[in-house]
Formats: structure tokens, sequence, C-alpha cells
């Protein structure tokens, strides 16, 4: 919608073009065709020549027809860069102050083609998330997605601070190159040391690079592709099954990781003592120890560790009653 002003002064454009044929007319006693195709050469400054021999009040007229024109003209296109520029504002504005609302959020950066299916599992899996994105053409998809966003640089600390880092739980880095993302992980370690950092990294040189500079896991597309279709080729069954209980579909039910906070009323307690089957309804299919050792189908009389990790079936009701007792204190 244009601004008020702007709408003003084009009405005021089409009246110079009225009021310059009118005077045409009047002053060369023209007809009002020629009147009015004289008036449209001068506001265009194309440099035609003049349709009849105009006297000298004539040439008056026209410079004064030219001049209100062409400075009618740079209003117009002064308002419009202005009301673009008030609007970006405005928008970054709008999402700052969405951003702020989130905790225990995911970062997502880069928008490309698996940076939107990144979005997509997110917004299946009901989770909160914000994008950082500085191609323009992306933008304009995000807006009409409705999606929370910031405009600009995931590799500068500053856009990743207006992301929220401070209270994220998970960095996504899918930028265009495994430089990008390596730049992404260094800053975004370095703004928080407990922050998750899942980042993409095409080439397998890149892999340790990644690691060493502070993320978490780091996967190559290529490798993970081969991987599941290997999988999917052996055991086709069981990865369906997985998928489907990953991706929802027609069961309430989904795999959580679950840790076991400090003081936890879950330290020092085992699946018998808590009555997880009875109390919960959950599977718990595996744990994995600070150590990083893995714990697969764990006895039921395994007592929980501070900073353990817990992957758990069940409906996301009962995993999320399960997790609050695990972040009680005593």
């Amino acid at each position: 919608m244009l601004d008020t002003r702007i709408e003003h002064l084009l009405l005021g454009m089409l009246g110079i073009i009225l009021l310059g044929t009118v005077g045409y007319v009047v002053i060369e006693d023209v007809g009002w065709f020629d009147a009015f195709y004289m008036t449209a050469i001068t506001l265009a400054t194309v440099g035609f020549e003049e349709v009849w021999e105009m006297s000298d009040m004539g040439h008056l007229w026209t410079v004064f027809v030219m001049f209100t024109g062409i400075g009618t003209f740079f209003l117009i296109a002064g308002h419009i860069a202005q009301q673009a520029v008030d609007l970006k504002r405005y928008r970054r504005f709008r999402m700052a102050k969405q951003v702020k609302k989130l905790h225990d959020h995911f970062i997502l950066c880069g928008y490309g083609r698996v940076g939107q299916s990144i979005a997509k599992e997110l917004i299946s899996a009901g989770a909160t998330f914000v994008v950082i994105e500085k191609d323009e053409e992306k933008i304009d998809r995000m807006m009409h997605e409705d999606l929370v966003f910031i405009e600009g640089d995931a590799t500068h600390d500053d856009i990743l601070i207006q992301a929220g880092i401070e209270s994220a739980k998970t960095l996504i880095g899918v930028l265009k190159d495994d430089q990008d993302n390596l730049f992404l992980t260094l800053s975004a370690r370095s703004l928080k040391k407990n922050l998750f950092i899942l980042t993409r990294a095409t080439s397998p040189s890149s892999i340790a690079k990644m690691s060493r500079a502070g993320a978490d896991k780091v996967i190559n597309p290529s490798e993970a592709a081969g991987i599941k279709l290997a999988r999917q080729a052996m055991a086709p069954g069981v990865v369906e099954f997985i998928e489907l209980i990953m991706n929802r579909g027609n069961l309430d039910l989904t795999l959580e990781t679950i840790s076991i906070k400090n003081n936890s009323r879950a330290v020092g307690k085992s699946m018998i003592d808590l009555e997880v089957r009875k109390n919960f309804n959950i599977i718990i299919t595996a744990v994995e120890q600070i150590s990083g050792e893995a714990n697969f189908n764990p006895d039921p009389n395994y007592k929980f560790e501070a900073n353990d990790k817990l992957i758990a079936l069940g409906t996301v009701e009962n995993l999320d009653r399960f997790e609050d007792m695990c972040k009680s204190v005593i």
C-alpha cells in the first residue's frame, strides 16, 4: 500500500500534466493533443523538437512545466525510498520483538534447499525457531511463509545475538559453503559454551575442523544420504518404522532426548525406583553418559547420573511430564 504522501504527489504529477496541457492551449492556441504531447515530452525530458513554433511566453511555460515536473518526480522517488527504508526498519523491529519471546529455541542459519527442509520438520514437530538469512529472495519467501527470521550474515556475532543465541538450545548451520559454516561455529561457540551446534560439511576434510571449532555434530549430506539408502536397502521395515515415529505420522509417538539435570529428582534413581512405565508410560531405549558411553536397552536397575542423556519413546504428553520430573530439583 502506498503512503498517503506518495499518493498526493502522484495526484500532483497528474495535475501538472493537466495544467501544462491547459497552459499550452491558452498561451499558444494549439490543439489539445499537441498541447498534451508537448507537456509529455517536456516532463520526460526526451529532447524531441518543438511541435510548433513557440513564442517566448511558451518557452517560459515549458521551463516552468519542466522544473515543476522534475521536482515532483524526485520528491516521489525520495518518498518511495524512505517508505522502503521505514518498511525494512519496521520488519526488523517486529522480528526483534518476536525473537525476544523465544526461549530454548532453534536457530537455523541458512534458508536454502536444506534449510527449507529443516524448517518444515521443525514446524511439523511444533518447535520454535528463528531463521538467519541475508538473501533478499529467500527473505521474501519467508515473509510469505510467516516465519520468524533475522536478516543478516549468520557469521557475525551481532546477528547471532539478535537471534537470541543466549536463550537458544540448538544452532543448525547450513550456510552455502564450509568456510562460512566454520566461522559460524566459531562465533556461536564463543557466544555460548553450552549451545548444541549441528552443522553441515560438504567436504570430508572440513568435518574435523568444524569439530575442533566447537561443533557438537557435523553432518556430510552425501555421506548421510548414502548411509540412509544402505539402511533402507538392508532393513526397510525398521527404517520406515523409525521415520514413521519421527514424522509422527498417524501415531501419537515420538522419540526425544531428555537430559538429567544436576540435583534432579531422578539422580541416583533407577527406572524401577521411578516406576517409569507405570507413572509415565514411556520406554527408555538408551542412556548416553557424560563420558560418551552409550548404553542401549539399559538395565532397569541402572542408577541415573547427572548429565545423562536418555533416548525415550512415548507420547508427547508423557515425555513432557517425564522431562519436567528430570528437570525438577530435589
